[in-house]
C-alpha cells in the first residue's frame, strides 16, 4: 500500500516546543526520530527532530530551540520509541545532557521476537503496516535552511509507524519469557550511551583494530594508547578519527616506535609511512602523552586471540549450540551470541581451563548459554560460571 502524504507541524519556535513538551509529558509513550549530518565532524550535527502521538507528527527545528529543559522533562516522564536507538541516545546525551527514562527499540523488539535482526524501519513498517516508504532524501543536508518539501515529507514518515510498531511488538513480547530480556538490553543501551564520552571507555578503542590481536605486551599498550590520544583529540577538534590519523597509521607507530623507557618526538617523526603533516603538527603533544600514560596507564587487554585447530573446532560447536538454542527460544541467533566473543570465551577456557565470560555475553546471554555451551567447552570449563 502506498503511503498518503502525512500532515505535520513545523515547530521553529522555543515557546511552542515547551507547550507541546509540557501536553506529551502526560502521553504513555511519543516516538521519536532525529536526521543529522556527520560527514566532516566527530560529533554529529542535529539538524532535525521527529515527534509523533497520537494526534499527530512534529517537526522540531533544533537549530531554533535554546533551551532543552522541556524536553528532559518529558524524557523524564515519558517513554520513548525509538528504532535502532544508539545513535539516537548519542545525539541525545550530546545535545540534551540527558537521556530517557523509558525506552523502547522497535529494532531490538524485532530481534527478540525472532522476526529479523537489525531489520530497518521500513521493513518492519512494510510487514506490519502494509505500507511501503520511499528512500528518498537518506542522504540529504539537514542542516541547510529552509528544508525542502521533500526532506521534511521523508521526515514525516520516518517517525509516523513508530507507535502503531510498539503497539504491535510490545503486544507480541508480553507474557514472554525474553519480555525481561529485552528490558535488560534496553538498559545496555543507555549504559553505553551514557559512558561514551567517559575517557576511561577510550582505553578499549585499539580494541576495535584487528592487528592489535597480534602486538606483544609492550607494542600492545603503545596502541592502546595511541588509540587513547586519537580518542581525545578527534573530540577536542571535533575531527573524524581518521582525518586526524588512520588505524593503519596507529599500527604502523604501535609497531615502529623505540622500545625505551621513553618516547622523543623526533622516534614519530622518523616513522615512515606517517604522513608528514601529522608528525610536523603532533608529534611533540603524542610523545608528551605517551610517555605521561604508558607509565601509569593499566595493562591493555587483548580481545581477539587466535585459536588452533581445537579450539576453532570447539569455536565452531559453541556457535552451532548458541544457534540452535536462539532458534528454541524464538530469537534472532546474532542477538544471543556473535562470533568474537565467542571466540573469547573458548580462549579463556582453553587458556585458564576456567570461563571469563565477556561482557557482551553476560547477563541473560549468560545464564542461558551457560549450560548449553557446557556441551562443547573443555574440561572444568563446562561445570563452571563466571560474571
Amino acid at each position: 500500500m502506498n503511503i498518503a502524504e502525512p500532515c505535520y507541524e513545523w515547530i521553529a519556535e522555543q515557546r511552542r516546543f515547551a507547550e507541546l513538551c509540557q501536553s506529551w509529558s502526560e502521553l504513555p509513550a511519543v516516538a521519536l526520530d532525529t536526521e543529522f549530518v556527520r560527514a566532516r565532524t566527530f560529533y554529529a550535527k542535529l539538524g532535525l527532530m521527529q515527534f509523533a502521538t497520537a494526534s499527530g507528527r512534529f517537526l522540531v527545528d533544533p537549530l531554533a530551540i535554546s533551551d532543552w529543559s522541556p524536553c528532559r522533562r518529558l524524557f523524564a516522564r515519558t517513554e520513548l520509541v525509538v528504532h535502532s536507538a544508539s545513535q539516537d541516545l548519542e545525539l541525545l546525551q550530546l545535545v540534551l545532557g540527558d537521556l530517557p527514562a523509558k525506552l523502547f527499540d522497535t529494532q531490538l523488539a524485532a530481534a527478540f521476537l525472532g522476526i529479523g535482526f537489525g531489520l530497518g524501519y521500513r521493513d518492519l513498517v512494510a510487514r506490519f503496516c502494509d505500507v511501503e516508504l520511499p528512500k528518498s532524501e537518506t542522504r540529504s543536508d539537514w542542516l541547510r535552511r529552509p528544508l525542502s518539501a521533500s526532506q521534511m515529507q521523508y521526515a514525516a514518515n520516518d517517525v509516523q509507524f513508530l507507535l502503531p510498531l510498539r503497539e504491535r511488538l510490545a503486544g507480541r513480547l508480553e507474557g514472554t519469557a525474553t519480555n525481561e530480556w529485552f528490558h535488560e538490553d534496553i538498559g545496555r543501551l543507555l549504559a553505553t550511551a551514557r559512558s561514551v564520552e567517559d575517557p576511561q571507555c577510550w582505553l578499549s578503542s585499539h580494541e576495535q583494530i584487528p592487528e592489535h590481536a597480534e602486538l606483544g605486551e609492550r607494542r600492545l599498550g603503545l596502541l592502546q594508547q595511541l588509540c587513547h590520544w586519537r580518542e581525545r583529540e578527534a573530540r577536542a577538534r571535533d575531527l573524524p578519527r581518521n582525518w586526524l590519523i588512520g588505524d593503519a597509521e596507529l599500527v604502523l607507530l604501535a609497531r615502529r616506535l623505540p622500545k625505551g623507557e621513553t618516547i622523543d618526538s623526533a622516534d614519530i617523526r622518523l616513522v615512515s609511512g606517517i604522513q608528514r603533516k601529522f608528525a610536523g603538527r603532533y608529534a611533540k603533544p603524542l610523545a608528551e602523552f605517551l610517555n605521561e600514560q604508558l607509565s601509569t596507564a593499566p595493562p591493555p587487554s587483548r580481545r581477539r586471540t587466535r585459536l588452533d585447530l581445537s579450539q576453532r573446532e570447539t569455536l565452531k560447536q559453541c556457535r552451532r549450540l548458541a544457534r540452535l538454542e536462539a532458534e528454541r527460544i524464538g530469537i534472532c541467533p546474532e542477538l544471543l551470541a556473535t562470533r568474537k566473543p565467542l571466540q573469547q570465551l573458548v580462549a579463556s577456557c582453553s587458556a585458564t581451563g576456567e570461563p571469563e565470560w565477556p561482557r557482551e555475553l553476560q547477563g541473560w546471554r549468560q545464564q542461558v548459554l551457560a549450560p548449553v555451551l557446557a556441551q562443547a567447552l573443555p574440561g572444568s570449563c563446562s561445570g563452571r560460571r563466571t560474571g
